[in-house]
């Protein structure tokens, strides 16, 4: 097939249906509509504060500027961003994301912060969001199946620019469920797209993006490998005492001694898309 006539979108949507189907359940944002879970994502990134001030330093939000958070989660970056920013427009599908992103912009006493519960896909610009936006951003939440619409979404309602950031190759928790998924469940597990298809999507829409790369750190502590089970069960689909056993070997082997705990290892690549619109 010739390179400049394949459809990067279709290759976008191929990989992230297989990547659902192999999971075997909904969609990303059905895994955060616990509040329990929600609160432990906050809790594990108030543990990175430096990466939370890279992506500050990176937006650079002002006094009087216009902000959306596309997939907001528990407000991890959209609530320190509301304390710099004119207004904050937080997108966020799940119930329990949405609930703590609430509590912990009360608690941090911010008033600018409009909480938009909706999948991005699902959003009508003209009715449900306050734009148009200076910055636009989506931090390690594009799990939508037509990245494209999505895009020209986002373009539609930005100003200024648009900053997307996404994994690059397997990451860290992929691996595992790679390695894992047909011992557990009989059949492979399919990674979802990353950042070199999303480069392709970007290019074949006329968009030449600026382009930087890191590795995020997503190291897990746990104090005991019954604990590590009991927070992986659901991420593994997990639901026998047989299945329990494949994990507990597994992370037997690879967990690591950690201050009087375990740490159960984990490095991605990060990449980070911005244009000007």
């Amino acid at each position: 097939m010739d390179y400049k006539t394949i459809d990067w979108n279709e290759v976008w949507k191929g990989l992230y249906e297989k990547n659902v189907g192999s999971r075997g359940r909904g969609e990303c944002a059905t895994i955060w509509d616990s509040k329990k879970k929600a609160e432990e994502f906050l809790a594990q990134s108030d543990k990175n504060p430096e990466r939370i001030s890279r992506v500050i330093e990176r937006l650079r939000p002002g006094p009087g500027s216009k902000v959306l958070d596309i997939g907001a989660g528990p407000g991890t970056l959209a609530v320190p961003i509301a304390g710099l920013a004119g207004q904050v427009t937080a997108v966020e599908p799940a119930a329990g994301m949405a609930e703590v992103m609430k509590e912990y912009a009360a608690r941090q006493g911010i008033s600018n912060l409009t909480v938009v519960r909706k999948r991005w896909e699902d959003i009508d610009p003209a009715t449900d969001l306050d734009g148009p936006y200076d910055i636009v951003f989506a931090s390690h939440s594009l799990g939508m199946p037509d990245i494209r619409k999505a895009i020209e979404k986002m373009t539609a309602v930005a100003s200024r620019q648009i900053f997307l950031f996404w994994f690059g190759g397997v990451t860290s928790w992929e691996r595992p469920m790679v390695d894992l998924w047909p011992k557990l469940h009989g059949k492979a597990y399919t990674p979802g797209p990353k950042a070199d298809i999303l480069f392709n999507v970007l290019w074949s829409m006329g968009i030449t993006p600026n382009m930087s790369s890191g590795e995020l750190d997503h190291a897990k502590i746990y104090p005991d490998v019954t604990s590590a089970i009991g927070d992986l069960r659901e991420q593994f689909a997990i639901s026998t005492p047989e299945q329990d056993e494949v994990l507990r070997h597994y992370l037997e082997e690879v967990m690591i001694p950690k201050n009087g705990q375990l740490a159960l290892p984990g490095k991605t690549t990060g990449v980070q898309f911005w244009w000007e619109v």
